[in-house]
């Protein structure tokens, strides 16, 4: 008779907590790469939010500091 083997992960529900132990728990690369793209959606939301709090468009922005509307355009959708 086949030995049981106890399962030392319990079930999960969470949708996130099932993606998380699936695609990144014990894998340092993605984990990284997951951290990196949270605080690129993090600095992108704060430049869109102070931006849109100070009622600059993207492009008096971009003159405000140098450079193109475009450029603000990407950081803004921080892909």
């Amino acid at each position: 008779m086949p030995e049981k083997k106890d399962k030392t992960v319990k079930p999960a529900s969470d949708a996130v907590e099932i993606l998380h132990r699936r695609f990144y728990e014990g894998k340092p690369a993605r984990l990284k790469n997951l951290e990196e793209a949270r605080a690129n959606d993090e600095s992108a939301r704060k430049i869109q939010e102070l931006r849109t709090a100070a009622a600059l468009t993207q492009t008096q922005l971009a003159n405000l500091i140098g450079t193109t509307a475009s450029v603000i355009c990407r950081q803004e959708d921080a892909d």
